[in-house]
């Protein structure tokens, strides 16, 4: 930390620790009975994924486990958010359960445990079985079905140790990533009818989850969503018309996606005749279940203007050329976690909000003294960490924060050319090394403050 700096101080227990997904981390595709994922096939693909490589081993979490959890312990994490893999649990889809599969988180957890530190377990991060996508995926409804009873072999199996649960990582990115684009599993582009309807089966497969994991489960259990967004922010937050053309922006693109959720209904207006999926009452009671918390990935925004002109009311400006950028191409907004946090407490009512993914992927190198001296990384979390610290100061509490990323992993279609990580990974060797953001963050967690 700054000698010398401000310091800001988080609430007494506010929970800190990292996230990560079972595809990009776990590698041993198909041991222990492991079905192919969507993505495992996609990354075959050629052209798909840069420098033509897969997560075949990615950085061999799922044999590694034990010494990556100790580096938490070490690091003095709180809470680690992980996925599980459908693919490893239930091959098929549907069907016979993988006792095998969930031998594996069964360890998992334990050795979170072990340590002190609260797992929060997340049921899919974009890694569907592909023979469940050859019936159709998400296009199906019956996926909905199959999905709910995936998340009742888990629940049933790790419910008497995990309290934190989430269904789905970023339902927006199912919708609108994996079946309309060339670079996300399965890589389908669908007309308007048919992905309005995966968004709807998206939407009952999580409230299915939600209802058949609290009459499985043993113990009472908090279940959650994780949702992205591009966060809009006013352009000039002192001009009333550009803070409501920001909100109005912000429901504008995200209404579809929590408003059956969190109201119960779809947006008036929202599909185009003749595109309307099919949706019954009943289903929309299953959508909007409560929930007790609600996880939100901040990575960046853009500015928006008030624009009598627009139909919208509002305009869209991309971030000033001066912006900084990073690997992804990124710019670095850090005030679009404060506007975040604000949006989804004053439209949503939600019960408590945690920042369940926040980072950078930065081109890091070992420098002659074996080191990896990642400032900008450490100067990307402050910042942001900074404009979460005034959200709760104006009264928008937020309970815990996970970085994205503890460690360097497979960044989908990326590969591995992209470092999100606070510690290294030697692919060839899988060695890990801490980078300067990790003794960094272990003060930052110890402390339970940052310095500005």
């Amino acid at each position: 930390m700054k000698k010398g700096a401000k310091v800001l101080k988080f609430p007494k227990g506010f929970l800190w620790g990292a996230a990560c997904s079972s595809f990009q981390a776990e590698g041993a595709w198909k041991e222990d009975g492991k079905s192919e994922s969507i993505w495992d096939v996609f990354s075959k693909k050629p052209g798909i994924v840069k420098g033509g490589s897969d997560a075949k081993i990615a950085i061999d979490h799922y044999h590694r486990y034990k010494s990556d959890i100790k580096i938490m312990a070490d690091l003095g994490f709180k809470v680690y958010r992980l996925s599980t893999s459908w693919s490893r649990i239930v091959p098929g889809g549907t069907g016979k359960v993988n006792e095998k599969g969930l031998d594996f988180y069964d360890r998992y957890i334990d050795e979170l445990l072990k340590y002190g530190i609260k797992p929060f377990v997340n049921l899919y991060h974009w890694d569907m079985p592909n023979v469940q996508e050859q019936k159709g995926g998400f296009r199906n409804k019956e996926t909905a079905h199959a999905f709910a009873k995936y998340s009742v072999a888990v629940v049933k199996r790790l419910g008497d140790r995990v309290k934190n649960w989430t269904t789905f990582n970023e339902i927006k990115h199912i919708w609108e990533g994996c079946y309309n684009s060339d670079w996300n599993a399965p890589g389908l582009h669908l007309s308007e009818k048919i992905n309005n309807q995966v968004l709807h089966n998206t939407h009952l497969a999580h409230g299915l989850a939600v209802n058949a994991m609290r009459a499985y489960s043993t113990n009472d259990i908090n279940i959650g969503l994780v949702h992205a967004m591009w966060i809009r922010m006013p352009r000039d937050p002192e001009n009333k018309k550009d803070l409501r053309a920001a909100e109005k922006c912000f429901l504008d693109k995200n209404s579809r996606l929590l408003d059956p959720i969190y109201k119960g209904e779809y947006p008036d207006c929202m599909w185009k005749k003749g595109a309307e999926p099919g949706i019954n009452k009943e289903e929309m009671k299953i959508i909007s279940t409560p929930l007790e918390f609600f996880g939100l990935n901040v990575y960046g925004g853009c500015d928006v203007k008030y624009n009598s002109k627009n139909k919208s009311g509002w305009e869209e400006i991309l971030f000033d050329p001066d912006t900084p950028v990073t690997a992804m191409n990124w710019g670095v907004t850090p005030k679009a976690m404060y506007w975040g946090i604000k949006h989804i407490w004053d439209n949503y009512n939600i019960k408590k909000l945690y920042i369940s993914e926040n980072g950078a992927s930065y081109t890091d190198t070992i420098t002659h003294d074996g080191r990896i001296h990642d400032t900008d990384r450490i100067n990307f979390l402050n910042q942001y960490m900074s404009e979460m610290h005034r959200a709760i100061k104006d009264g928008y509490k937020v309970d815990g924060y996970f970085l994205w990323s503890l460690f360097d992993n497979f960044e989908w279609a990326q590969g591995y050319t992209q470092r999100f990580g606070c510690v290294y990974v030697d692919y060839p060797t899988q060695k890990r090394i801490w980078k300067d953001s990790a003794y960094w963050y272990k003060s930052v967690m110890k402390s339970n403050g940052i310095r500005i």
